[in-house]
């Protein structure tokens, strides 16, 4: 605090309160209200009362305060009750039964839904993911010191303090047993970690995947080259754990981009191969894929059947955000053409490659910036139906604006990862002449916050 700003009062409980818990928020806390404050409270569930005792406000003059639960005076029947406290940092609602974070998730979606007053259908139930098995194939794990050796984790939320982690729920053993295996390597050979603060030290990051048919690993440091021994140190252990393509990542510079400045690849195979729906998909270290396959997959199929349904003979399509053709590819087995766009162009490439791969040839790619791209497809393609799959930024107004100029389109399947984009771009497209005629979400991210959901739309016959 300033030497010359003025100490806010604040009230000072001695004693524990009996809180009601109103409400959970997205990192998983527990909102309850005492005397005009509003007390966040860690492992809460939103219904239970529970003592707590109160500590300071997180700054000066703030209302907003944190809260150390001592007893749960009233539980809720969605609190599980076996849950691990250390997984609440990777899983927000790891301290709520499977059930009970479907029941929340499917109500976020529904608020969001009569936020756009688009007058839409009561959400089907969430596509459920098997949570006794492995479900995320995409981790990205960070480096710290502790006590004089080199660990492995993930961000506490709302800060970059790694918390450490030596396995991890839903992911495949080999990520974490990989990333111990690595620390106990830097560690003997006092490889040093990078400081945000300092901008020095060596090691950043770990990109792992794993697609079943491969994996693949990105380590992330901060020199711009690595000696002979670092790298074959690396390499060795990356041959035990049977990593087909293997990455080093040398990024310099500051921020928290994790892939950035110059890749290196340290093996004869640069990608490894993801089989999704029958077709071949190429995945190297900047390719998209969504992270829980099995998902994915039931997510994919729902869009591309609602858009092949009554296309007309000869139709074309588009995907709009397409990545590496994930689902380009898909919806060319359904009409005559379509075009994939998509900002990234290493991911254009990929998908290019992915279409030779699997000998489909009537799909085309444009590498561009949507609001550059959408206005020309408007003027020189009869498309029929449309696939939007962009980032938590959605579309946004003036690109939903001018999808919907396109005459012929006669339906989109919009997948979300933000319900507050969900809430502004289905409000413009039903302002723009649609309306909404399904809507989905799918548990992409089990005990998390997060839900992907997909809303199917078809442009209103005026008669």
């Amino acid at each position: 605090m300033a030497k010359n700003q003025k100490q806010i009062q604040y009230t000072v409980y001695e004693n524990a309160q009996t809180l009601k818990v109103e409400h959970l928020n997205e990192y998983g806390e527990g909102i309850a209200y005492l005397d005009g404050y509003e007390i966040y409270l860690k492992g809460a569930v939103d219904g239970e009362t529970v003592l707590a005792q109160i500590g300071e406000p997180f700054a000066n003059g703030s209302k907003r305060r944190p809260g150390t639960i001592k007893e749960i005076l009233i539980s809720s029947p969605d609190r599980e009750e076996c849950f691990d406290e250390s997984n609440l940092n990777i899983y927000p609602y790891a301290h709520l039964t499977y059930k009970g974070t479907l029941k929340r998730k499917q109500k976020m979606i529904k608020d969001a839904l009569l936020q756009t007053k688009a007058n839409a259908p009561e959400p089907s139930l969430i596509e459920e993911c098997d949570v006794n098995t492995v479900c995320r194939f995409k981790s990205i794990r960070y480096f710290a010191e502790d006590s004089c050796r080199v660990v492995n984790g993930f961000y506490r939320m709302r800060s970059h303090e790694v918390l450490k982690v030596t396995s991890c729920p839903f992911e495949p053993q080999w990520f974490s047993d990989f990333a111990n295996r690595l620390c106990y390597l830097f560690t003997d050979k006092k490889v040093s970690v990078y400081n945000e603060t300092t901008l020095k030290g060596t090691l950043r990051s770990l990109l792992l995947r794993d697609t079943i048919q491969g994996r693949l690993c990105v380590l992330n440091i901060n020199e711009s080259k690595a000696d002979d021994s670092f790298r074959n140190d690396y390499l060795n252990i990356c041959r035990e754990f049977l990593i087909d393509a293997v990455y080093l990542n040398f990024n310099p510079e500051s921020g928290n981009t994790v892939l950035k400045g110059q890749m290196e690849c340290l093996t004869e195979k640069k990608s490894i191969t993801l089989n999704l729906k029958g077709l071949s998909y190429s995945a190297g270290p900047y390719t998209f894929l969504q992270v829980n396959y099995p998902v994915a997959q039931k997510l994919y199929e729902y869009a591309v059947n609602f858009c092949k349904k009554d296309a007309p003979e000869k139709s074309n399509a588009l995907d709009m955000c397409c990545g590496c053709g994930t689902m380009t590819l898909m919806l060319g087995k359904h009409f005559c053409h379509v075009t994939g766009v998509e900002i990234v162009k290493e991911a254009v490439e990929a998908a290019k490659e992915n279409a030779l791969i699997n000998g489909i040839e009537n799909v085309s790619f444009i590498a561009g910036d949507m609001t550059e791209v959408i206005p020309k497809l408007a003027s020189e393609r009869d498309i029929y139906a449309a696939i939007c799959d962009p980032s938590r930024n959605g579309l946004g107004e003036q690109n939903c604006k001018t999808l919907a100029s396109i005459k012929s389109l006669k339906k989109i399947a919009f997948i979300f990862c933000s319900l507050k984009a969900l809430r502004r771009d289905v409000k413009t497209l039903c302002e723009c002449g649609f309306k909404v005629d399904e809507v989905k979400g799918f548990d992409m991210f089990p005990y998390t916050s997060h839900v992907e959901t997909v809303v199917l739309m078809s442009r209103v016959n005026k008669g």
